[in-house]
C-alpha cells in the first residue's frame, strides 16, 4: 500500500487550482475537503473512505474521477459533509 503521504499529494494536486485538503480520521479513514480558491469557500466535503480503498493508482483515480462528478453535479448537496461509497 502506497503511505499516506503519497496519496494525499496525488489527491490534492489532482484538484488544482482548487484547494484540496487530505486528512486521516479516526479509524484510519480519509476525509476530502475541496474548497474555491477564490474565496475559500467548501465546494465538496466527503468524510469515510477508507484508505484500504485507496491501494493502488487505479482506485485513487477513481476516487478523483468520482469526485470531480460530484463537484460537476449542481444536484448535489455541495458543503454538507458525505459518506463516500466505495471506488474500487
Amino acid at each position: 500500500m502506497m503511505s499516506i503521504l503519497e496519496q494525499r499529494q496525488i489527491i490534492e494536486s489532482a484538484f488544482l487550482p482548487l484547494q484540496c485538503r487530505c486528512s486521516i480520521e479516526a479509524g484510519d479513514t480519509v476525509a476530502i475537503q475541496i474548497r474555491s480558491p477564490e474565496d475559500g469557500q467548501v465546494l465538496l466535503d466527503v468524510a469515510g473512505i477508507e484508505r484500504s480503498e485507496l491501494s493502488s493508482s487505479r482506485s485513487i483515480s477513481q476516487l478523483v474521477l468520482s469526485l470531480r462528478h460530484q463537484l460537476g453535479n449542481p444536484g448535489q448537496s455541495m458543503g454538507q459533509p458525505q459518506r463516500a461509497s466505495s471506488f474500487v
